[in-house]
């Protein structure tokens, strides 16, 4: 009851308009409502969706239209956390609330690229900097479950880029390290940008910084093993 009220004062209250599946492990939501409008918004921003009795839960909008009061929201469903579990049950005219957006990863200039390394919940953060920066200036590397499902997805929200899949003991880690430098190599003025798994955060670090080729940038992790509802 106090988590309602006080959702009530602070929240954004939005409708979910249109849900989109694309595949079986990702939801394309259209959301709306008037408290959007009066939202500042720029890509890369994240938000967070109160989920009742499980707390907040992060994501990052991919597109936000301020004057239209309606966003854009690429949901991964796979395993059972919450927040799976919640964009797994939800309906179009569901009422839901959100928190923000709020600062996380922004680039000083429309001209500056990035290299971006990431996940299938870093999807919709390569959207809104794609928008941002054009595809040109945006390259991304992804560890993935499924690659013909990520690059299905990718594809249909207008993201290009390299999928690695996921192999036992992180194996394919190396081989994605070594796209990232080449990406690297490729791009020398590009700020490097780094989300996802926190351990394959950590382990690609280690391998760019062996390599000689770490370089400035952000790293924001998603998730990580073993915990939940990370910022």
């Amino acid at each position: 009851m106090f988590g309602a009220i006080v959702g009530r004062l602070l929240f954004r209250e939005v409708t979910t308009l249109e849900i989109r599946d694309l595949g079986r492990s990702f939801r394309l939501v259209r959301f709306g409502g008037d408290a959007l409008r009066s939202a500042t918004w720029e890509p890369g921003d994240k938000m967070q969706i109160y989920l009742p009795g499980q707390g907040m839960r992060t994501y990052t909008p991919m597109t936000w239209d301020v004057d239209g009061g309606v966003a854009e929201l690429l949901v991964f469903v796979h395993g059972t956390s919450p927040g799976a579990e919640w964009g797994r049950r939800l309906r179009v005219g569901d009422r839901w609330q959100l928190f923000g957006p709020r600062r996380s990863i922004r680039g000083a200039g429309p001209a500056d690229p990035f290299v971006l390394f990431g996940d299938e919940t870093s999807f919709g953060v390569a959207r809104a900097l794609t928008d941002a920066k054009g595809a040109s200036r945006v390259r991304c590397v992804f560890e993935v479950n499924d690659v013909a499902e990520s690059e299905a997805a990718l594809a249909a929200v207008g993201v290009s880029g390299t999928t690695l899949e996921r192999q036992p003991a992180d194996a394919h880690l190396a081989a994605t390290s070594e796209r990232l430098i080449d990406e690297l190599a490729a791009h020398p003025s590009a700020a490097l940008v780094m989300t996802g798994r926190a351990q394959s955060i950590q382990l690609v670090r280690a391998h760019l910084k062996a390599k000689r080729a770490l370089r400035a940038g952000t790293v924001k992790a998603y998730w990580s093993v073993g915990k939940t509802g990370l910022d």
